[in-house]
């Protein structure tokens, strides 16, 4: 996912499906300088990884 897209989803007032590794993550916050994400799985909260965007996938239905 590029920059661009990632900040669109994080500032979106509705869930945007995105998937990181095969589960689905809400992106707590865009880190543009070095293309970072810092995402959380949608079902644990407590569990705050960073990861580069190119791994975040939005989930297209």
């Amino acid at each position: 996912m590029n920059k661009e897209r990632a900040t669109e989803i994080f500032n979106s007032p509705e869930m945007i499906n995105v998937m990181h590794q095969d589960r689905e993550v809400y992106i707590e916050e865009v880190i543009e300088r070095n293309e970072m994400a810092r995402i959380h799985p949608v079902d644990q909260p407590n569990i705050v990884q960073k990861v580069p965007l190119y791994e975040l996938k939005e989930n297209v239905h």
